[in-house]
């Protein structure tokens, strides 16, 4: 998920009578004492799930350090729980809405079970269609540890304030913007930049376009950084819309230093929501954050370095334009352009089967390897068939 839930934000002034602003809520309370609690997790198409139980029955619950409040989606039974005021959230792509927040039932995570967790109601996207809500940073925020081990297929809780003070790795501080982490990294030359921790969003960094042109002109020294083309478009989408259009930078970094680990071969493009460091981390290694010092450790599976990455350089990108599937962005040098894809392009059917709706388009149930005929139309309205193997 590009983070569909970047940071959740106070006013202190009340839009309505009927919707008073509620304050942010970490009041999470754990049943036991001085303990480690080690959970299983599932790694699903580049997200971490974990399971949560409340009142008998069983949930799936998205990781996500990104939000910083937990979420529940509109129509779940965990959504009518006691009203406990209104919120303003904000999405990956700088949107806003009010929302309400309510309270949660216990929720029941590995051995322990929690009370006070509060949640925002938010309206189901797509990309959320197989998980029943979001664990946010909350958890930590309320003096728990937590560690993120994907290799490992498990998570641990704790509310031992130096548990992970033993163990190795790469410390990073980490400072909170609207009570979710931000830790400073190093893209390429000697530029740091602040990213969010975004366990939410499925990528490894992605960079705030602004901040890029304003580093190029400011150092003029590009070591580790290789510019491999810029289009026009979208390809971010927050639970309340897509990214505006805008000049997108397609990057290629050899040299992005998370402390002193260095990882090559990282291909990114840029967004105009914040920079981010996301979930395509975890394979690479187990994170963990301690509230107490608010330290972010990461401990990479491999010793060597660099830890060479090698990922494919996003070719296109589909995006919900007013419910429609459309081309929101796409790489001149890429597959996807050579056969005929453009931006801004509607996708009208797939096999000569109409598609009605981001949604369906989103459910399609390609397979890997077979080529696909896919009917577009120009924003000009002039209709053409192309051919391409949706999975390589």
């Amino acid at each position: 998920m590009r983070r569909y839930i970047a940071a959740l934000c106070l006013l202190t002034t009340a839009l309505a009578a009927t919707a008073q602003l509620s304050r942010y809520r970490a009041d999470v309370q754990p049943s036991g004492f001085h303990f480690a609690d080690t959970i299983g997790i599932e790694w699903e198409h580049g997200r971490a799930i974990v399971g949560v139980s409340a009142d008998g029955r069983p949930y799936r619950f998205l990781l996500d350090t990104g939000a910083s409040q937990g979420v529940v989606f509109e129509g779940s039974p965990l959504a009518a729980g006691p009203l406990a005021g209104h919120i303003v959230s904000h999405d990956a792509v700088g949107r806003s809405a009010v929302s309400p927040m309510v309270m949660l039932p216990p929720l029941r995570i590995g051995s322990m079970t929690y009370h006070g967790c509060c949640a925002t109601v938010q309206p189901r996207s797509v990309a959320n269609s197989r998980i029943d809500g979001i664990l946010g940073f909350d958890l930590v925020n309320s003096g728990l540890g937590l560690k993120i081990d994907v290799p490992n297929r498990r998570m641990v809780i704790t509310d031992q304030r130096t548990l992970f003070d033993r163990e190795p790795g790469i410390r990073l501080k980490y400072r909170l913007n609207y009570h979710v982490p931000c830790i400073t990294v190093t893209p390429f030359g000697r530029h740091r930049e602040r990213v969010l921790v975004d366990t939410g969003s499925p990528s490894l960094f992605v960079m705030n376009k602004q901040h890029l042109d304003d580093a190029v002109e400011k150092e003029r020294r590009f070591d580790g950084l290789t510019l491999e083309g810029c289009s026009r478009g979208s390809h971010a989408m927050g639970h309340l819309g897509t990214e505006r259009e805008d000049e997108v930078a397609f990057l290629l970094l050899d040299g992005l230093r998370l402390g002193d680990y260095t990882f090559s071969g990282v291909h990114s493009v840029t967004t105009h929501g914040g920079s981010h460091i996301g979930a395509a981390l975890l394979p690479f290694g187990a994170m963990a954050f301690s509230p107490r010092r608010r330290v972010f450790l990461f401990q990479p599976r491999v010793a060597e370095q660099p830890c060479v990455v090698d990922n494919p350089q996003t070719e296109i990108a589909f995006v919900d334009h007013d419910g429609l599937a459309i081309v929101g962005l796409v790489w001149e040098q890429g597959v996807p352009y050579r056969q005929g894809f453009r931006q801004g392009d509607i996708v009208e059917q797939i096999d000569h089967r109409p598609v009605m709706s981001f949604a369906q388009f989103a459910a399609w149930p390609f397979e890997r390897g077979r080529s696909y005929t896919f009917t577009l139309r120009s924003r000009e309205g002039q209709r053409r068939d192309v051919s391409w193997i949706r999975l390589p």
